[in-house]
């Protein structure tokens, strides 16, 4: 239910009145949002037109001025004597004036940019953030005595304004009001155990052992007038014994003498596909100085996982807005912000999650020759999870540490309980 309230949730667009623009044609109406507004302003994709275009608008002004053409005149009857081009320019040229780089990946800001009409009347503009980070994630269930189920995960994202150029980046959900964009790459690799890795052979009715391995490719847009934040994510990739998740935990149990070597891997989920679609939203209900309260939802469509997930989020402390970033921040950027250097914070998550498909459990989608999977009828369709951890940030670092707890995932299973360490640093 979350996730259907967030998303047919539509906020209403900002619009700036900017002055009168240096050609003297009336007033222009240029919706702008000033949310992480970058240094400098980058029009590579349409410099060469825009060099012949300035000129050739000041050949037109000449011309029009010698024959007693009266712009204000025609403006004010309803025809603006600017074509298209023209009207580009113009709004380039304030955009470049407020540092201000649009995301042309979004239809908001070519609707903005490339419209023939000289009419106010357009949607919001959507930014390309200049930021990037470099975050690493870890999932383990070692500092909780335990070696079972979702057992170990690693994950490394990178994000950079340069990723705008990705081609996958055009697969990503548009986003339909103001706010800032954010694009990403990210590895993944996850690995999964039965109840127990010292006995060999299969053991029936409990999780398969089963690994993945995907390159995700993904979009952030972070609303802070809204207290809105939208993520879309492509994931393509493998799982089976091509993801090297039994070399990765026989590695890391041979190099600890007192680790036993797990049994059972040659049992595993076999090769197949993986191809995922993510869609997920957040949205800010409550957001006071020192503690906020969010909304969240996902939809995840694909060969790994198919599912729905509604949640919450609780955070006090000493912390920024959850909307003013994503998170960190270089020292220069929260001093130009007026936000808080240091964080340290706490935090609670609980969420659900409606099970359709997960191959982890039920082996892929294209690939039945698994030895061993579990039927769809022992599946627990609902799922429930819930965390707590601190966050504390820094000048640019931050580091999150959390313990997980979640249902039982098939029957007979048992409850589950890993710990999430996350390191961030802003480049």
């Amino acid at each position: 239910m979350i996730f259907f309230l967030l998303l047919f949730s539509h906020c209403d667009n900002v619009k700036i009145v900017a002055p009168e623009i240096a050609s003297g044609i009336g007033h222009h109406e240029i919706p702008v949002t000033t949310a992480d507004a970058a240094s400098g302003f980058s029009t590579k994709a349409i410099q060469p037109a825009l060099s012949q275009e300035v000129a050739h608008s000041k050949k037109k002004r000449v011309e029009q001025k010698k024959s007693g053409y009266n712009m204000e005149e025609s403006h004010l009857t309803g025809t603006t004597g600017r074509n298209s081009n023209s009207l580009m320019i113009s709004r380039l040229e304030h955009l470049r004036s407020e540092g201000i780089e649009p995301d042309l990946n979004e239809p908001v800001s070519k609707s903005y940019l490339f419209s023939a009409i000289d009419s106010p009347a357009f949607p919001s503009m959507i930014t390309l953030s200049h930021e990037s980070f470099l975050k690493v994630d870890f999932d383990n269930d070692i500092l909780d005595y335990t070696d079972r189920f979702y057992t170990n995960g690693i994950k490394f994202e990178m994000i950079a304004p340069g990723l705008q150029s990705n081609p996958l980046g055009r697969l990503m959900i548009p986003y339909w009001g103001s706010g800032t964009n954010y694009y990403g790459l990210s590895l993944v690799q996850n690995m999964y155990t039965p109840s127990t890795t010292k006995i060999g052979g299969i053991l029936y009715g409990d999780r398969p052992y089963a690994a993945y391995l995907y390159l995700g490719s993904f979009k952030i847009t972070n609303d802070p007038r809204h207290h809105f934040r939208q993520t879309s994510e492509i994931d393509a990739g493998i799982i089976g014994p091509n993801s090297y998740g039994e070399w990765v935990q026989r590695s890391f149990h041979n190099s600890i003498p007192t680790n036993n070597e797990p049994l059972g891997w040659e049992y595993q989920v076999q090769n197949d596909l993986v191809l995922n679609y993510m869609l997920s939203y957040e949205k800010g209900i409550f957001n006071g100085r020192n503690f906020d309260v969010l909304l969240s939802s996902a939809a995840n469509l694909g060969t790994l996982y198919t599912n729905i997930t509604g949640g919450c989020q609780f955070r006090t402390g000493w912390l920024n807005p959850y909307f003013a970033n994503l998170g960190v921040s270089r020292k220069k950027k929260l001093d130009d912000s007026g936000l808080r250097k240091m964080q340290f914070y706490f935090f609670v998550k609980g969420s659900g999650k409606l099970v359709g498909y997960d191959a982890t459990l039920q082996g892929g989608l294209f690939n039945k020759k698994s030895s061993y999977t579990l039927p769809a009828d022992q599946i627990s369709r609902m799922v429930f999870q819930g965390s707590a951890g601190i966050t504390l940030s820094c000048n640019g670092i931050s580091l999150d540490l959390e313990q997980i707890m979640l249902s039982p995932e098939f029957q007979n299973g048992w409850w589950h309980k890993w710990v999430h360490v996350a390191l961030t640093f802003s480049l």
